[in-house]
C-alpha cells in the first residue's frame, strides 16, 4: 500500500471516527431528551390520576354525608336518584342486623360490596372488588341503617381522558384490559380486539414504562403511531392492583423526528464526502513528486540505471526536492559501482578458468564414481558461468565447494571402510550376546516350569487341570496345588505385576513362601496375611501380586478361600455358571499388617471351579477390543451345554484357551494366560 493511500486511510478513519462520535453524542442527546419526556409524561399521568382520585373520593364522601342526613323513609328514593345522576355509583342499604334492604345495582341480587359491619372502615383509595371491577368505597350510617357507596373507576375514565390528550386503559394484574376509552388506532376496551392488542403489546403491570409504537408497527394494524404511558396502580391496601395505561397519538411527532434524523444524516454524509474528496485531491497533488522518486529508487534497486526524474524536480525547495536530489546522487554512485563491478567480474572469470582446469586434473586420481561426480559439477559450473557473462555468480566459492567435496569424497571412502569394519565387529559381538541371552532365558523358562506342579493329586474326590502360557520367555503367573493333610488340599493361582525376569523371580519367591506358610498355618486367612507381611519386607522394586488361595476339605466338599485382589473365579454348579462375589481384600506386598477376610463355599459332586488370570479377560483382538468378563462367562456357559464333557476339568481348560486364541485372531499376546480347573467328584466310598 502506498504512502498516499496509508495517509488518506488514516485521515479518513479519523474523520469517520469523529463523525461516529458526533453521531453518538447526538444519539445520547436524543435518548436523554426521550428519557426526560418519558419522566414528564409519567409525572403528568401520576398528577392527573391522583387529582382525579381525590376528587372522586371527596365526591363520594359528600354523597355519603347527604344520605346520612336523610330520613329513613326517604333513603331508598334518594339512593335511586343519586345512582341515576352519577354514572357508576352503587349504593347498598343494610339494617342493623346486617341484612341488605335495598341496592341500586342493576339486575338480580349482586353480592355485597364488602362486609358492612367490619371493625375497620374501608381504607381511602381504590379497591379491586373482582377481576374486572375497580371502585372507591365509602361507608356511613343513617340512623339505625348502614349505607355502603361505591364509585366504579371504569365509569369515570372518559372524564379523566378529557383532561389529557389521548385515552386511558385499566389493566388487571394479568395485563388484560378491564376498561378504557376509545382513541384512534386503539381498539375499544373490553372487546376481543382490545385483548388481542394488549396480548401483543405486553405492558409490565408492576413497573413504569413509556413505549412508542411507530405507524409501521404490525401490532397497530396500519393505524397511526401511538405512545403508551404505563405505571402501576396502587390500591387502598398499599399493594399494586393493576396498571393504568395512557395512550397518546404521536404521529406528527414521530414523523418530524424521523425527518429531522434523515436530514441530519444526509447533511453529515455530504459534509463527510466533501471533506474526504478534498483530502484525496490534496494528498494526490502533494505526494506525486515523492511517488515518482520512489519509483526511480525501485528501478535503481533492480539495476535499471537508465531511469531518471522529471526535469526540474530536484530544484524544488520542499521535502520532495530534497528527496529528488538524493535520488540523483544515488543514481550517479550506482553508475560508478556498475563500472567497477564489471571489471571485477572479468578478473574473477580468468581466475575461475585456471582453477577449474587444475581441478579436472586432480579428479583423474579419484575412483570412477567420484570422478564422474566432480567432472559433472565442474561442467555445470562452467555452463552457468558461460551463460551469464554480465551477472557472473560467485564462481570462486563454487570451485572451493567442489574442492572441499573432492576432499570429502576421499575421506568418505576411508570412513566407509572403517565403519564397515566396526559394524562387522559389533555384529559378531551382538550375535554372541544374543545367543548367550537366549540360552539363559531358555534355562530360566525351564526352571520356572520346573517349579510348577507336574502331576495332579491322585485323589478320587477331585479332578484338576491347569495350563500357563507366558507372554514372554518367562512370565509372572503361577499356580499350585498341594496336600496339607490327608483330608485338605490347597489350591492357588496368582499374578505378579509386570512381566519378564523380575516378575519370574518375584513369582518364585511368592510361591515358595506361600507353600511353606500354607503347610504351617493351614487356614487361608492366616496364610495370606503372613505371606503379605513377608513380601512387604525389603520390596525395593515395589512389585505386588494378586492371589486366590483356597483350601478344599475332600471329605465334605467345603471350600475356604481368600481372594487378595485377584479375578473372581467362576463356579459351575447344576448347569449354571456364575462369578464368585468380588472380594474386599487388596493385593499382596502393598501394605503390611493387613487382615484378609475368608469366604466359604459348599461344593457338591459334579461342581467345578474355574480359576484364571487377567491374561484371559484382558486378551485383545486386532481392533484392541477386550475379551472381557461377560464373554468369558458366555464361553463357560456354552461349555456346560456341550453333550460330551468326559474329563471335564481338562476339557474346560482347553476350551477356554481355544476360545481366547480364536478371539485374538493372530493378535499379539499382551499378558500371561493361566487357567486352572477343579472338578469335585464327591467323597470316595
Amino acid at each position: 500500500m502506498s504512502l498516499r493511500s496509508r495517509i488518506f486511510g488514516a485521515l479518513a478513519l479519523g474523520i469517520v471516527c469523529l463523525g461516529l462520535l458526533c453521531a453518538a453524542l447526538v444519539w445520547q442527546t436524543r435518548a436523554y431528551a426521550q428519557q426526560q419526556q418519558a419522566r414528564l409524561l409519567l409525572q403528568t399521568q401520576t398528577y392527573a390520576w391522583e387529582q382525579w382520585q381525590a376528587q372522586q373520593i371527596a365526591a363520594l364522601q359528600r354523597l355519603a354525608a347527604q344520605l346520612g342526613e336523610a330520613p329513613a323513609q326517604s333513603l331508598a328514593p334518594r339512593m335511586q336518584a343519586m345512582a341515576k345522576d352519577h354514572p357508576g355509583l352503587r349504593i347498598d342499604l343494610f339494617d342493623q342486623d346486617g341484612q341488605r334492604l335495598d341496592t341500586t345495582a342493576v339486575g338480580g341480587d349482586p353480592a355485597p360490596l364488602l362486609d358492612p359491619f367490619a371493625a375497620t372502615p374501608p381504607a381511602r383509595g381504590l379497591h379491586q372488588l373482582s377481576a374486572r371491577e375497580y371502585s372507591w368505597v365509602q361507608r356511613t350510617r343513617a340512623g339505625r341503617h348502614l349505607l355502603v357507596l361505591s364509585q366504579d373507576a371504569v365509569a369515570v375514565l372518559p372524564a379523566l381522558a378529557q383532561r389529557l390528550d389521548g385515552a386511558f386503559h385499566l389493566l388487571n394484574m394479568r395485563g388484560n384490559p378491564v376498561a378504557g376509552t376509545p382513541v384512534a388506532g386503539m381498539p375499544v376496551a373490553g372487546t376481543s380486539a382490545d385483548e388481542h392488542f394488549f396480548a401483543q403489546v405486553v405492558v409490565p403491570v408492576r413497573d413504569t414504562q413509556v413505549l412508542t409504537l411507530a405507524a409501521d408497527d404490525p401490532r397497530l394494524g396500519g393505524q397511526a403511531a401511538l405512545q403508551l404511558v404505563s405505571q402501576p396502580l396502587t390500591g387502598a391496601s398499599g399493594g399494586v392492583i393493576g396498571s393504568l395505561v395512557w395512550s397518546r397519538p404521536v404521529s406528527a411527532d414521530v414523523l418530524q423526528e424521523r425527518l429531522f434524523a434523515q436530514r441530519l444524516a444526509l447533511q453529515a454524509g455530504a459534509v463527510l464526502l466533501l471533506v474526504m474528496g478534498g483530502l484525496f485531491l490534496f494528498l494526490r497533488h502533494a505526494l506525486d513528486p515523492l511517488a515518482r522518486s520512489v519509483q526511480v529508487l525501485e528501478s535503481l534497486a533492480q539495476g535499471q540505471t537508465d531511469v531518471a526524474l522529471y526535469a526540474g524536480e530536484e530544484d524544488a525547495q520542499d521535502e520532495s526536492g530534497s528527496v529528488a536530489r538524493s535520488v540523483l546522487q544515488i543514481r550517479t554512485e550506482l553508475l560508478s559501482l556498475e563500472t567497477l563491478r564489471q571489471e571485477r567480474v572479468r578478473t574473477r572469470r580468468q581466475q575461475e578458468r585456471l582453477i577449474r582446469d587444475q581441478l579436472r586434473s586432480l579428479a583423474e586420481s579419484l575412483d570412477p564414481a567420484s570422478r564422474e561426480e566432480i567432472l559433472l559439477a565442474l561442467g555445470t559450473q562452467g555452463g552457468v558461468a558461460a551463460s551469464a557473462p554480465t551477472e557472473a555468480p560467485n564462481g570462486l566459492a563454487d570451485l572451493a565447494s567442489i574442492l572441499g567435496r573432492m576432499s570429502g569424497l576421499v575421506s568418505t571412502q576411508q570412513s566407509r571402510l572403517l565403519k564397515l569394519l566396526r559394524e562387522v565387529q559389533a555384529s559378531v559381538q551382538t550375535q554372541a550376546m544374543l545367543a548367550s541371552l537366549q540360552q539363559e532365558l531358555e534355562i530360566a523358562r525351564e526352571m520356572q516350569l520346573s517349579i510348577l506342579p507336574r502331576q495332579t493329586p491322585n485323589r478320587p474326590e477331585i479332578e484338576i487341570a491347569a495350563t500357563m502360557i507366558a507372554a514372554k520367555e518367562i512370565g509372572g503367573d503361577f499356580y499350585d496345588y498341594f496336600a496339607i493333610d490327608d483330608d485338605h488340599l490347597a489350591i492357588v493361582i496368582a499374578d505378579v505385576s509386570g512381566k519378564g525376569v523380575p516378575a519370574a523371580f518375584f513369582m518364585a519367591i511368592s510361591r515358595t513362601l506361600l507353600k511353606s506358610n500354607g503347610l504351617f498355618l493351614r487356614t487361608p486367612g492366616a496364610t495370606i496375611a503372613a505371606l503379605n507381611d513377608q513380601l512387604c519386607t525389603e520390596n525395593d522394586q515395589m512389585m505386588f501380586v494378586t492371589v486366590f488361595y483356597a483350601v478344599l476339605q475332600l471329605s465334605s466338599g467345603q471350600l475356604t478361600y481368600v481372594n487378595a485382589g485377584h479375578n473372581p473365579p467362576i463356579l459351575l454348579q447344576q448347569g449354571t455358571a456364575q462369578f464368585f462375589p468380588k472380594g474386599r481384600n487388596m493385593g499382596l506386598a502393598v501394605l503390611e499388617d493387613q487382615r484378609y477376610h475368608e469366604g466359604t463355599l459348599q461344593l457338591s459332586a459334579g461342581d467345578s471351579l474355574l480359576l484364571y488370570t487377567d491374561g484371559v479377560t484382558e486378551a485383545t483382538d486386532a481392533h484392541s477390543a477386550l475379551f472381557g468378563d461377560p464373554r468369558l462367562l458366555q464361553v463357560v456357559q456354552a461349555f456346560k451345554a456341550l453333550p460330551d464333557r468326559r474329563g471335564e476339568a481338562r476339557q474346560l481348560t482347553e476350551h477356554i484357551v481355544t476360545e481366547v486364541r480364536r478371539f485374538e485372531a493372530g493378535a499379539a499376546q499382551a499378558d500371561d494366560i493361566t487357567v486352572v480347573t477343579l472338578t469335585y467328584k464327591g467323597c470316595a466310598p
